[in-house]
């Protein structure tokens, strides 16, 4: 039989269990929706002036899920679900109007030497884009929570390479269904990535709320 002491330990399993479901559902079917516009877009040879804005508001339709996955791991009582959503929302819209500038500008280089310092500071400031955002809400909730930005800044780092997987397989002739499941399988593990990396940090911000461990668990 367990004992009382056993408790905390089955409440951050459940935490972690149900942060990680949810944050997978809520990144795998956002991440859906990029990949099918872009999917589209590229097959129809769409112009740059259509690409780049549609491009990012499927971005921010990919936060908008990831963020409702979010606050579902986290519980109505940790963070304010609509403020939550919305801010990594906007942050992934940031993201995708940074990642998508590369392919949009003119005659851009990324071997010339000028151009490297840009894509350092614009690869930080993608990265940065979605866990800033958030701490604006989360600040509200525990503090210090600074630290919310590097972490998962770090984790994006590692998670979104597995965008980069599919074009070694890919090219102008590949059939539109096979560039879709290929990058759908890519977000997939992309969402994954990001859940499993990111239920340590978020269970570190419950922890950080009293009285909130055992409430967020049943939620």
């Amino acid at each position: 039989m367990k004992n009382a002491g056993d408790a905390p330990g089955l409440q951050r399993k459940a935490f972690l269990r149900k942060w990680v479901v949810a944050v997978t559902a809520g990144e795998a079917l956002g991440f859906t929706i990029p990949a099918a516009v872009g999917g589209v877009l590229a097959v129809a040879a769409a112009p740059g002036f259509l690409v780049y804005p549609l491009m990012i508001a499927a971005g921010a339709c990919e936060g908008a899920l990831l963020g409702l996955g979010q606050s579902i791991g986290f519980g109505s009582s940790v963070v304010r679900r609509s403020s939550w959503v919305a801010a990594t929302a906007a942050g992934a819209a940031v993201a995708w109007s940074i990642g998508m500038l590369p392919s949009t500008i003119a005659g851009f280089d990324p071997g010339s030497p000028s151009v490297i310092p840009w894509i350092l500071v614009g690869a930080v400031l993608l990265l940065v884009s979605i866990p800033a955002l958030q701490w604006l809400v989360l600040r509200r909730v525990v503090r210090p929570s600074l630290w919310w930005i590097p972490a998962n800044a770090g984790i994006w780092a590692v998670a979104i390479l597995w965008t980069f997987a599919p074009s070694p397989f890919i090219d102008e002739t590949t059939a539109l269904p096979t560039l879709i499941a290929a990058y759908l399988l890519a977000g997939l593990l992309m969402a994954v990535t990001v859940a499993s990396l990111s239920s340590l940090a978020a269970l570190r911000v419950l922890q950080m709320i009293p009285g909130q461990q055992t409430e967020t668990t049943t939620n």
